[in-house]
């Protein structure tokens, strides 16, 4: 590294299952010479996930990371007290945290998914239908963790029990609702008028006040982290274990990784630094 302190000059968003973290294992260590790096650069790690907050507490913890977070899709974001004032932006303060929340309240989203499966008759089984240790079976995840996955605030995942010929009924019954629809690596997720990519947005806006030439890098695996990928400068899809990407139309360079998950992951973040370094 060529600066002892890059974060002043770059910031990398990112998702977590399929891209940080690995789909089946939900380990990172194949990332762990790109984090270092990120460390050492005091360049910001934005988490940028489908999971709640209770789920990315425990993974900021394990990678120490101090920077902001995007919870549930854009659902909310949370920025450290000591990151950044902010200005002329609504938001409340909780604990170490000022929240900018954007998504729609969870009770309400349960309800309204309850309203479109008896309105299109589609089998559809949410999370709130589901026990922690039937969502622990669906997911992969350990059950301690499935029980932090239940504690939605913003979102509410869903599965299709059986496959149907298109999605288009089910489409338009959520935007007769003024939602939205998400599919991610295992579940759709409904949720308000919210998203990845209003949420980097914001948050690209607030450190551009503070550092205006702020560049974004953002890396993501599937379709819900398309909005992500289109409001950063140098978008990467991550690819899959069966050596394949999610398909993106889209007229951005585009960063393909090879290797799957955090492999990919640590293969992007040490050439795009790498790049930066030698335009400097």
């Amino acid at each position: 590294m060529t600066k002892t302190n890059r974060g002043s000059s770059v910031g990398v968003f990112s998702d977590l299952d399929g891209t940080l973290l690995d789909h089946d294992t939900y380990g990172y260590e194949p990332a762990r010479p790109a984090l270092d790096l990120l460390k050492r650069g005091k360049i910001p790690l934005i988490l940028c996930s489908s999971k709640t907050r209770a789920e990315m507490a425990g993974i900021r913890r394990q990678l120490k990371l101090e920077d902001p977070f995007i919870s549930e899709n854009g659902g909310a974001i949370y920025i450290p007290h000591k990151t950044f004032p902010i200005k002329d932006r609504s938001f409340r303060a909780q604990g170490k945290f000022q929240i900018i929340e954007l998504g729609r309240p969870y009770e309400q989203l349960v309800s309204s998914l309850q309203a479109i499966r008896e309105e299109t008759g589609l089998p559809l089984l949410g999370f709130s239908d589901l026990s922690v240790d039937q969502i622990a079976e669906r997911s992969g995840l350990e059950r301690s963790v499935a029980a932090l996955a239940q504690k939605r605030e913003y979102s509410e995942p869903f599965l299709l029990e059986e496959e149907i010929p298109s999605l288009e009924l089910l489409e338009r019954a959520v935007r007769r609702r003024r939602l939205t629809m998400a599919q991610g690596g295992r579940f759709f997720h409904l949720m308000g008028d919210n998203d990845k990519g209003k949420a980097v947005r914001l948050v690209t806006a607030l450190y551009r006040e503070k550092y205006p030439d702020w560049t974004t890098i953002g890396l993501g695996d599937s379709p819900n982290d398309f909005p992500m990928l289109e409001n950063v400068d140098f978008p990467v899809l991550v690819g899959k274990k069966d050596g394949t990407h999610a398909p993106w139309k889209v007229r951005k360079d585009v960063f393909y990784t090879r290797g799957a998950g955090p492999e990919g992951w640590n293969e992007a973040v040490l050439t795009l630094l790498a790049k930066e370094d030698r335009h400097e």
